[in-house]
This record gives structure tokens, sequence and C-alpha cells, in this order.
């Protein structure tokens, strides 16, 4: 089983919609290239907070997979308090916000009301800015939390910003760079990958293929500019390509971005 395969699997794999000959090949996978299972664990992680209910894994599962898991949910319950703790504090904030976005359209519709008579209304352009700083603060909030669930969230009230401002745009750099959670880094990728169009963007992104470790990433980031046509990250894919510490499915994806690129 190559990389690319074990990571097209791998959801299934923790949901246990995989046939047992399957299983049995990501397990063997996975004991052949013990780097992987940090992946494996962020992706169980991941998954156990989406649904509501943890799926039943299979009985064939090795043995070391189970205690691996039974790993990371001792780890949960150590900071179930600092979660409810969180939880308190966020709900509140969360409150503060909805109160403003409801003050911000009451006011918007009184204005409206009083104005009724021109043509355009002045209120409007002000509404929207007041709406897009509350947005923007609850951004900048949510991903200084210390859940991943939470930054994930701050990730995608990003994609509703209709102008989005310098202040996010590093925030979202420190998320890509510096986040222990894979998926929280892929998803922030999705969301710059939304203002290419501006150049710091574009050069952050570049200059972040080298910051990463997880193949996950480097490969997102490698997909995301062939879809750019950006010659100046061939440089940076030959870097990876010598390093003697690159995944292997990572250097035969930078290959073939350089292909397709040039």
């Amino acid at each position: 089983m190559k990389y690319i395969e074990f990571k097209e699997l791998l959801t299934d794999y923790v949901l246990g919609n995989l046939s047992e000959i399957k299983q049995k090949e990501i397990e063997f996978f996975i004991k052949e290239n013990p780097e992987y299972i940090k992946e494996l664990e962020e992706a169980s992680f991941f998954l156990e907070n989406i649904y509501e209910e943890v799926p039943e894994t299979s009985t064939s599962m090795d043995i070391k997979f189970y205690t691996m898991l039974n790993s990371q949910k001792e780890k949960e319950k150590k900071v179930l308090v600092l979660e409810k703790i969180e939880t308190f504090f966020l709900g509140n904030l969360f409150k503060k916000i909805a109160y403003t976005f409801a003050i911000l359209t009451v006011g918007f519709l009184l204005g409206k009301g009083l104005n009724n008579t021109s043509i355009i209304d002045p209120n409007i352009e002000e509404f929207k800015q007041e709406t897009e700083t509350v947005r923007s603060q609850l951004v900048l909030t949510l991903l200084d939390q210390p859940s991943a669930n939470k930054r994930l969230q701050a990730v995608s009230e990003v994609n509703k910003l209709n102008k989005v401002t310098e202040t996010v745009l590093q925030a979202l750099f420190k998320t890509l760079n510096n986040d222990e959670n894979v998926n929280v880094r892929l998803s922030a990728i999705e969301a710059l990958g939304n203002y290419t169009d501006i150049p710091l963007v574009r050069e952050g992104l570049i200059a972040s293929i080298l910051k990463q470790e997880s193949p996950l990433v480097q490969i997102a980031l490698a997909d995301l500019m062939v879809l750019l046509q950006e010659k100046e990250a061939v440089k940076s894919f030959k870097k990876l390509i010598n390093e003697e510490d690159t995944n292997e499915s990572v250097k035969q994806k930078m290959e073939e971005s350089i292909e397709r690129i040039i």
C-alpha cells in the first residue's frame, strides 16, 4: 500500500467502514511506517468530535491500535474540566456577539424606516462594515481557543467575510504554520486559497511550504500552487525533494507538481 491510498482510506478505517482485508492492509502499513501513527491519531480525534457516537471498531483490529485509541481517550478526559470552563466563557462571548448582531440589525431597520424616501439607503454600507468587524473579531477569538473544533469554526467564519483584513490574514498564517492539528492547518489553506489575488497571501503560502512537516499539508500546498501555476514555488519543491527526511510520497508529489507548473 502506498501513502496516497492510506490517506484516501484513513477516514473509512477510523469509522470501521472498510472490509477486513483493507483493514489489515492499513494496519500493516502503519506497522511498517510508524511515522504515520500521529496522523491516524489526529484523524481519530477529529472524527470523534464530529460524530455524536464513536463508531464501533472491528474486532480484528490490532491490539496496539486499541491501546493507542485508549491513550487518546485518557488525554481527552484530563482536559474535560478545562473544556467545560472554556465552553462557559465562550458561551458568554457568543451571547455578546449575538446581542451585537441584534443591535446592529435593529439599528439598520430603524434607519431604513426613517429614510424610506431615499433611493439609496446610506445606512446599508455602515451596517455591513459593523457586521464585518464583529465577525472578524469572532474569527480572531476562536483561533486562540485550545479546542481544535473551535479553531475549525474560526476558519469557517473567515469564508463568510466579504472583505478580509490583514489582521485576519496574519492570524490564518499563524494557524497554518503553527497549529498542532493537521485538519485545522488544511482548513487554513483552503481559506487562504480564496485570497490568492492578494500578493501577501501568495508570498505567505509559498513561504509556508518549507515550514510544514505533515505530508498532508505539504501535498495540499502543492496542489494549490499547481492550481495557481505559481512558478515561485518550484524552488521550495526542489528543496523538499532533496531533503532526506521528506516523505517519499511527498517527493513524488513535488516532482509531479513541478512538471505541471513548468
